[in-house]
């Protein structure tokens, strides 16, 4: 990912750089862009002293640097606006709209760069006679005070939302983007400034090429506001999940289960519509994965958690899904997630990767944690795919501790294989990367049978690798296995039942070819919901009366025994349930 992000600096910069010659050839080499004061300045050179030539050549120079570096300016501040809207308006997509984010984030700066360069040699051109105070005092320039004017509101706004731009992390979000707002009438006023005081405002290319780009924002900006929606909710007609969208793919995306809820905090309302964060960063860690960086828009804290929890996004589709947590426990300010894109899936990830962006707030539930890190003499990790999302905060606690523990990370290729740096630096000797195309399929046998005695075995990964793992580690008495499965398996059908809602005292009668949440959601919409395949625990409801027939892939025996029950796929061995809702 280093690499990449490299390259496309370094293409970022070429570009620029051959757009500066170019501009530059073009305006010093007569392409007939307008008068230029160089046929004067030759013809004056041949009859006065080596010092007036010289200082008249100097201010010839001056006024050509003056002239390509506002120019330049105005094209690079051109190209941020626009892509600014183009990330605004989801125009692009995947690694596009990464590399389109980086070049809005490189190009903006570089903009300021060029204007500090026709500033400088504004003030140190003799034919320009522009002093300190038209440079700083608005509509101060007796001969053309609109154009000095325009240029003068056009710096201070610039300044503005350069500093509010390095400051990003220290400001809320709101004020930020009202901040980043500020663009727009500065692009304007650039706009008048660049016609009405260039030299140039007769030819017809600047003419068109200020035309193409006005038209396209004001396209661009319309667009965005017509298509703007509150992140988090949901379009008119949306469905919250397709039943139709229920299948298992072996590299899914990993449902967690959510038993409790931490420690709330000033930053969150987790009763109900969740907490409201903002995406600050969104990276891709290797083929297929984006993690995103989740933060507090006003800085609060957000709640805390221990290595094995996640958190429940809330989609603007409606969708809800559950990722594991993979950053650092000790950073109060952020959490990171990382999404495998899985085209064959229910949609939730390809949601994610084509529309999340930096910026957008969504809506949060949790964190949760029915994974956490019991303690042990020793630990074995094993993940397989995405599944190691699941593992890195418990591996990094394990390593804080000077613990025993080893890692075994396997995938289909090391390209589509995130955070191996991160894992690694963990500790070399106690990580194996085992990608399928260089090494073929672990060999549980041997892991397994080195595990040391006593050690608590940790797998997350796909179903297949889950029940392999599970029949050895059945073969030690002294190994315990604590598991999560990437996906459930969708409701199947049973004898119909009814279930008499305690609360409200209603009877829904479910019938055989539907869930129990789902006869219950007719009457209650409002009932908590997710991945509705028996892992996420969104739904767990406590059973007043009756025998539950146990579906699901969470629950352990004892808060069976204690009357929890997940509705999405579990029903009844009677005829009805009495739940606490």
């Amino acid at each position: 990912m280093e690499r990449r992000r490299a390259i496309a600096w370094a293409g970022s910069i070429a570009v620029t750089g051959c757009a500066t010659a170019l501009a530059l050839g073009v305006l010093v080499g007569g392409f007939g862009l307008g008068p230029s004061p160089a046929r004067e300045t030759q013809q004056a050179m041949s009859a006065p002293p080596l010092g007036a030539v010289r200082a008249q050549v100097d201010s010839v120079v001056w006024w050509y640097v003056s002239r390509a570096s506002g120019l330049i300016a105005w094209a690079l501040l051109a190209a941020s606006v626009v892509g600014g809207l183009l990330l605004a308006t989801r125009l692009t997509r995947g690694r596009i709209r990464t590399w389109a984010q980086g070049l809005h984030e490189f190009v903006g700066p570089l903009a300021v760069v060029f204007t500090v360069i026709h500033l400088a040699s504004v003030l140190a051109s003799d034919q320009l006679r522009i002093g300190l105070r038209e440079l700083l005092v608005p509509f101060a320039r007796p001969d053309n005070p609109v154009a000095q004017g325009c240029g003068v509101l056009a710096l201070y706004l610039l300044t503005a939302l350069a500093l509010t731009s390095s400051a990003r992390a220290l400001l809320s979000w709101r004020w930020w983007r009202r901040m980043h707002l500020l663009a727009f009438p500065l692009f304007g006023l650039a706009c008048a400034h660049t016609v009405l005081a260039g030299s140039d405002i007769t030819h017809p290319i600047l003419h068109w090429a200020s035309l193409a780009v006005g038209a396209v924002i004001l396209f661009l900006a319309a667009l965005r506001l017509l298509s703007a929606r509150p992140a988090g909710t949901a379009p008119a007609g949306t469905a919250a999940v397709a039943p139709a969208e229920l299948r298992d793919t072996e590299m899914s995306e990993p449902f967690v289960p959510q038993p409790r809820m931490a420690n709330p905090s000033p930053a969150s309302t987790m009763v109900g519509t969740g907490m409201r964060l903002l995406i600050g960063q969104t990276t891709w860690e290797a083929d297929d994965v984006l993690s995103l960086r989740l933060n507090s828009p006003d800085g609060t804290p957000l709640p805390s958690w221990e290595p094995g929890a996640h958190i429940e996004l809330a989609l603007p589709s409606g969708r809800r899904r559950q990722y594991s947590l993979c950053g650092d426990p000790n950073d109060t300010h952020s959490y990171r997630i990382a999404i495998l894109q899985v085209p064959g899936g229910r949609g939730g990830s390809v949601e994610v990767h084509t529309d999340a962006r930096a910026g957008q707030l969504i809506t949060v539930q949790g964190p949760r944690n029915h994974f956490p890190l019991v303690p042990s003499p020793a630990y074995l990790f094993i993940a397989g795919g995405i599944g190691i999302t699941a593992m890195m905060a418990m591996a990094a606690r394990v390593a804080a501790a000077d613990g025993e523990w080893n890692l075994v990370y396997a995938g289909r290729r090391r390209a589509s294989m995130a955070f191996l740096d991160e894992i690694r630096a963990l500790g070399p000797d106690r990580v194996d990367v085992m990608p399928a195309d260089e090494r073929g399929r672990p060999d549980l046998d041997a892991i397994i049978g080195a595990a040391p005695t006593g050690a608590a075995v940790y797998c997350c990964g796909p179903d297949r690798m889950l029940h392999a793992v599970q029949e050895r580690v059945a073969t030690r008495l002294d190994l315990r296995l604590h598991s999560e499965p990437f996906a459930g398996s969708a409701a199947v059908g049973g004898a119909a039942l009814y279930v008499e809602l305690r609360r409200t005292g209603r009877i829904v009668n479910v019938p055989a070819n539907r869930t129990v949440l789902q006869a219950i959601r007719d009457v209650a919409p409002a009932v908590s919901t997710g991945c509705e395949q028996g892992v996420c625990g969104a739904c767990r409801t406590a059973v007043l009366a009756g025998e539950p027939d146990h579906r699901d892939k969470l629950l352990s025996s004892a808060e069976r025994a204690a009357g929890a029950m997940l509705i999405c796929v579990s029903r009844a061995r009677g005829e009805g349930l009495t739940l606490d809702l």
